[in-house]
Parts: structure tokens; C-alpha cells; sequence
């Protein structure tokens, strides 16, 4: 598996930035009562550590996407998955842009 090691160290990673949004979260529902002062500290804190889990997320996300883009699954020469008409055909049952089901239309005609 290609950055396999990279994908494990981001996984272990962003498990630990989310026991810190954890911690940070009780930190704060615990100063909300006595200390509303101190809540600004750790609500900056747990913002850093939001974006931290985002930059993560989308770092793991990118090296997963690279692996199956090399592996050239599921796409054509434009790089969709998805074949022409596929988002935009109707099917049976499904409301049309006209707001028409097709059955409906079927039974007009």
C-alpha cells in the first residue's frame, strides 16, 4: 500500500488532536460556571485544534485519493467516475426539473 506509513501517522495523529478537542471542550463547559475568563483561552485553543484536525482530514484525504487515483479505479480520461448522464438523467419515480414525476408524464401522453 502506497503511504501506508503516512497514512497510519496522520490516523494516529488526528486521534490524538480529537481527545485534545475533547478535553478542551470539557475544559470549557468546566470554567463556563466559575471562571468565564479563562474561557476565552481555551476556546482559542480548541479553535487551533479544529484546525489542526482539518488540515489532517484533508492531508489523509489526499494521500487516499492519490492511492486510488494511481490505482486508476472507477475513472475515465476526464478523471469522473461518473459516465455522461449520470447526474442528470431522471429515473423512474424521481422528480424532473419540471417538477414532473415520470410516471405522471407517462400517463399524459
Amino acid at each position: 500500500m502506497k503511504n501506508a506509513y503516512a497514512i497510519i501517522n496522520l490516523s494516529m495523529q488526528l486521534g490524538k488532536v480529537s481527545e485534545m478537542i475533547q478535553s478542551l471542550a470539557s475544559g470549557i463547559q468546566d470554567c463556563e460556571q466559575g471562571n468565564p475568563d479563562v474561557v476565552g483561552a481555551y476556546e482559542d485553543m480548541l479553535l487551533d485544534e479544529v484546525n489542526h484536525t482539518q488540515v489532517l482530514t484533508l492531508e489523509l484525504t489526499r494521500l487516499l485519493t492519490e492511492q486510488e487515483v494511481d490505482a486508476g479505479n472507477h475513472a475515465d480520461e476526464d478523471g469522473s467516475a461518473f459516465a455522461a448522464g449520470d447526474l442528470t438523467d431522471v429515473k423512474a419515480g424521481e422528480i424532473d426539473k419540471t417538477g414532473i414525476a415520470e410516471a405522471e408524464q407517462e400517463e399524459k401522453e
